[in-house]
């Protein structure tokens, strides 16, 4: 009898097993790519994994999910900073003005001592203020396009040392740029032929990218490659727009709801054969895109339909709807009309700073337009952009000083980054910005980090620098007994930066 019962839920478990396969191989990934998966993210185990990839792999099955807090993982909050860090050399710079192997290696050493990023790449070794700056590139090897640590994108190294003179930056992985980050990215044998912004024809989406590495390249409806233009039967050429059209709701054999005829037209001329088919075939995926709910912010983005939606919400009711894809951020320009470059820029020099829909900063709107002369960049809000994401921010009026890279000290990082809007300064040690000062009596501005010492009287201090100025107070009567607070002492310092 029980060796019947046996059978029987070994039965049940054996039609069961390939279910039990399918959802743990559709949730727990095998490999992950070091390039694929974005930035070190905190588990709800406490834990920090190389990215959301790396967390699905090692805890699969665990029920170990993205935590909600960002502060679980830090030391201050009880965690050990038991974090698991891959060999990846991707070199970042934190706060304390050492550089680190990778994103991940720095977030450990932010939750062992307090420390924050400081820029992406590696850390100058001196002042940015003081660096040694080229007068032209005429002899200097065109090793281009360069990713900045500021987010901009270079023609060449020298190119980003003359325009960045005095600001440390240096070059980063060409991940973190916009017009750079498909680059070396290996394309699927996807024939989904597209038009690109520049009016030339390429195999797919991810060829047009890698094949304009640096430049503001983005798709378009296929009807503006005028020179390979595709019918759409019976002779007719691929529509351009569809803005006069009356909207008649048609449903295509591909899925996806169309506005109009045109618009089916518009968005599949020449790639693939869709054809209008019974409405009842879209009726799921109308209830499925009708749950999406989109505010009113306005903050503009371009399709791949050369559509401008209000916001980036918008654009994925869109995308669900039709397959429309974004293209670039702000409003899409007039694709077949030519605007003359200017020139010289000399009386714009100094205009405020402009974020360029392609993701670099530029002095000016003369400069932008120059420098991106026929790419139809255009300006976008400066929220979009690395060194300009905080120029109208409103700072808290609390006092967390900083040094910046510029040696000079700031209310916060917040005020540092608004006050030198347009321009590559971080946060340095406060060691630096302190060394020309003179300080009478025990008075010290010590840095806020988290690097926890125990006193010869049995207390925890935030870290030496508050140690020094109690044994200072004290008369020398205070001295570090140990690192590591009193109840976890440390005996030796973890080593997770480069120098």
């Amino acid at each position: 009898m029980i060796a019947r019962r046996l059978l029987c839920v070994c039965a049940v478990f054996a039609s069961m097993l390939p279910d039990i396969l399918a959802v743990r191989s559709s949730s727990c990934p095998r490999i992950c790519t070091p390039h694929g998966y974005g930035d070190p993210v905190c588990g709800s185990d406490g834990i920090i994994y190389t990215n959301i990839c790396e967390l699905k792999k090692k805890t699969c099955g665990r029920g170990v999910t993205l935590s909600d807090d960002p502060g679980l993982c830090q030391r201050a909050q009880g965690s050990k900073c038991e974090h698991r860090c891959g060999g990846e050399k991707d070199p970042v710079c934190g706060t304390d003005g050492r550089t680190y192997l990778n994103r991940c290696m720095l977030e450990v050493e932010v939750c062992r001592v307090g420390i924050g990023l400081s820029h992406l790449g590696s850390c100058n070794n001196i002042s940015a203020h003081r660096e040694n700056c080229p007068v032209d590139c005429k002899q200097a090897p065109v090793d281009g396009p360069v990713c900045g640590s500021d987010g901009n994108v270079y023609k060449s190294t020298c190119m980003m040392k003359i325009l960045t003179c005095g600001q440390g930056v240096v070059r980063t992985n060409k991940k973190y740029c916009q017009t750079t980050r498909h680059c070396r990215e290996a394309c699927w044998r996807n024939a989904r032929p597209t038009c690109g912004s520049d009016g030339k024809m390429y195999a797919n989406v991810c060829k047009m990218k890698s094949k304009n590495c640096g430049k503001h390249v983005f798709e378009v409806p296929l009807g503006f490659c005028s020179s390979q233009e595709r019918t759409a039967g019976q002779g007719r050429t691929c529509p351009t727009s569809c803005a006069n059209e009356i909207e008649k709701p048609i449903c295509g054999t591909d899925g996806y709801f169309y506005a109009n005829e045109c618009e089916l037209k518009l968005l599949n001329c020449g790639a693939k054969r869709v054809y209008p088919t019974d409405l009842d075939k879209c009726r799921n995926k109308k209830n499925k895109c009708s749950k999406i709910t989109c505010g009113n912010e306005f903050d503009p983005v371009c399709g791949t339909n050369a559509q401008t939606y209000d916001n980036m919400c918008q654009l994925s009711l869109a995308t669900c709807l039709k397959g429309i894809q974004f293209a670039h951020v702000g409003n899409c320009t007039a694709l077949k009309e030519t605007v003359p470059c200017p020139k010289d820029c000399k009386e714009q020099m100094y205009e405020e700073p402009v974020c360029g829909s392609d993701g670099n900063v530029y002095r000016s709107m003369c400069h932008m337009k120059k420098d991106t002369c026929g790419q139809l960049v255009i300006a976008v809000p400066p929220h979009h952009c690395r060194t300009t994401a905080a120029c109208n921010e409103k700072c808290q009026d609390e006092k967390n000083y900083v040094c910046g890279s510029d040696n000079k000290i700031y209310k916060s990082e917040c005020e540092m980054k608004r006050d030198n809007c347009g321009k590559h300064i971080y946060v340095v040690p406060m060691k630096r910005c302190l060394s020309g000062f003179l300080f009478r009596g025990c008075q010290k501005i010590c840095p806020t980090y988290f690097d926890p010492v125990c006193g010869t009287d049995d207390k925890t201090y935030s870290n030496s620098c508050f140690l020094e100025m109690e044994n200072c107070r004290s008369r020398s009567l205070v001295t570090m007994k140990n690192m590591g607070s009193c109840s976890e002492p440390i005996n030796e310092i973890p080593k997770n930066y480069l120098y």
